[in-house]
C-alpha cells in the first residue's frame, strides 16, 4: 500500500516465491520473484502492473528480500 514501509534483508537469497526490491533500468520496482517453466518473472502483485519478464537485455540488480512490511492503520 501507499506509505508503507518495507523490511528489506540484503543477506536472504532471491528464490522463486520472495517478494524483492529491484532497480530494473535505473529505476526501484517491489515484485514477487516467480518461475515458470524456463523463464523467471517479476510478478506484480497489483492487478494494475503488469508482470515482467527477466530477460538477458533487461539492466536489473536485485537489492533484497521484503521480510516485513508496517503498514499504518
Amino acid at each position: 500500500h501507499h506509505n508503507d514501509i518495507l523490511i528489506v534483508d540484503r543477506s536472504i537469497e532471491a528464490t522463486p516465491s520472495k517478494i524483492v526490491v529491484c532497480a530494473l533500468n535505473g529505476e526501484l520496482t517491489v515484485k514477487r520473484l516467480i518461475r515458470k517453466a524456463d523463464t523467471w518473472w517479476l510478478q506484480a502483485e497489483n492487478p494494475a502492473y503488469p508482470n515482467i519478464p527477466i530477460q538477458d537485455e533487461l539492466e536489473m540488480v536485485i537489492w533484497g528480500v521484503v521480510t516485513n512490511v508496517i503498514h499504518s492503520v
